[in-house]
This record gives C-alpha cells, sequence and structure tokens, in this order.
C-alpha cells in the first residue's frame, strides 16, 4: 500500500474515529451529523422490532444500538462490499434495489432507510415499494438532507423539507411518531464548511495528508466546537437533516 493511501485509510479514520462511526471524533468533517445520527437512533430504538431491513446500509454504523431488539436482521444494499459484515445467525446482506425489493406483501415489521431516498432516482417509486412490503403498524425509520451539500455525485438527486415530508406521509398513509430535526444552523454551516475545506486541501492530496494534517484536523476541532454552540440556537428553517419515525397505516 502506497504511503498516501496508508495515511488515507489507515491514519486519518484512526484520527477522527471514522471507523466507529456514528462515535466520531470532534476531528472528524462530519462529527456533528454523526451526533446527531446518534441522538436520533437512540430515541427512535424502542419503536424497532421484529424483521427489521436496513436500506443502503452501506456498513449499517448503527447495527449495534438495534440488534437486540431484533428477530431478524437483513442489511439491503447494492453491491457485495460490506457483505462479509453481516455472517451471523441473526443478519445477513441481500444484493437488491431498493425500487425491487426481494420480499413478500406485508412481511416486514420495521424499514430503516436513512440517507438514501435522496440518491434514488425514482424515490416516489421507492415509496410504493416500502408500502407493499411494510406490515400494517409497521415501523420505518427515515432520515433524508434538507440543507446539504451534495455528495456520493453524481448519485444525488433531491432535498426534502418539512412539509413535503409531511406531505408525502399524508398521500402515502404513513402516521408520524416521531419527527426530529438533526441539528440546527450550528450544523448546517459547519458541515458545509468541513467539507469544503477538505475538498479544497484535497486538491492537494500529498500536502493534505502531510504537513497540512495537523492543522486540518485542529480546525475540523474549532469548527465543530462553533457548530454545538451555534446549535443552541435551535432554528428550524435551517436544519441540515430530518429524521422522522412512521407507522404505515
Amino acid at each position: 500500500m502506497k504511503i498516501l493511501d496508508l495515511i488515507s485509510f489507515k491514519v486519518i479514520p484512526f484520527l477522527t474515529g471514522q471507523n466507529k462511526k456514528p462515535d466520531v471524533y470532534m476531528t472528524n468533517i462530519s462529527y456533528l451529523n454523526n451526533k446527531q445520527l446518534k441522538k436520533s437512533i437512540l430515541t427512535s430504538v424502542k419503536y424497532i422490532y421484529g424483521k427489521c431491513i436496513d436500506i443502503g446500509s452501506g456498513c449499517s454504523p448503527y447495527k449495534k444500538f438495534i440488534l437486540n431488539n431484533v428477530s431478524e436482521f437483513i442489511s439491503v444494499d447494492k453491491g457485495s462490499v460490506h457483505k462479509h459484515m453481516f455472517q451471523t445467525s441473526q443478519e445477513k446482506f441481500i444484493d437488491a434495489d431498493l425500487k425491487d425489493l426481494p420480499f413478500e406483501n406485508n412481511s416486514l415489521d420495521t424499514i430503516i432507510l436513512t440517507q438514501v431516498l435522496e440518491h434514488i432516482d425514482e424515490p416516489f417509486k421507492a415509496l410504493v415499494e416500502i408500502k407493499r412490503v411494510i406490515k400494517k403498524d409497521g415501523i420505518i425509520i427515515l432520515s433524508v438532507p434538507f440543507i446539504y451539500q451534495a455528495h456520493a455525485t453524481p448519485y444525488d438527486y433531491f432535498r426534502f423539507s418539512e412539509y413535503g415530508l409531511k406531505k408525502i406521509c399524508q398521500d402515502y398513509n404513513f402516521e408520524i411518531l416521531e419527527f426530529h430535526h438533526q441539528g440546527y444552523l450550528g450544523t448546517t454551516l459547519i458541515s458545509i464548511l468541513n467539507g469544503f475545506i477538505w475538498e479544497l486541501a484535497s486538491k492537494r492530496k500529498i500536502l493534505r495528508n502531510t504537513i497540512l494534517l495537523p492543522f486540518l484536523l485542529f480546525i475540523f476541532f474549532i469548527n465543530n466546537s462553533l457548530g454545538l454552540l451555534l446549535d443552541l440556537i435551535k432554528l428550524k428553517n435551517y436544519t441540515p437533516n430530518f429524521w422522522l419515525v412512521l407507522k404505515s397505516k
């Protein structure tokens, strides 16, 4: 492994806690978003039960918080890069498309869909599929971005407002049990600023991974501290992400 790759994939994750998501360190560019993610999943875990699928889960960073609540945990994603992480008798991995889920009608108790819907080119078709497979009174954990920079490009298609989400829930007959603003102005501004700084530094990868690295981590620590303070002012129109707990009626 080249020295730059070693720093990118080993040293930086170690210094920022990237491999411990959502428990990343304050040196992580996404510290504020991960802090909100953990807060939301911990308040929502009481709703999760039965046969549960996590769609677009990647490495499923909050699996550890919910395994004790479910009888079966299924990670659903495109590609099998994370398949090796789901090997116990209680969990498994399925390579599938959200718009064509390999489950029978009314067969799932819980569906987790966090930070995925914006990457689906036909999100309303995906919602129809979710409605098909979820049981009556089944639980859907949904999170989506509102004010957030483009990511995973070019597969970043949509943003959702609070009022658009409530209209979707009404149209698809989902009852809103909980509705969280995942951070406020501080998380929004600092997440965008940290992302911009990292993207700018990444144009000079050698400098980023050597001379600049200590300064970048210090800047992220200061920025994240400032974001925590700004979030004390709860300006709900400036939230980066929304988190919903829904019940299918």
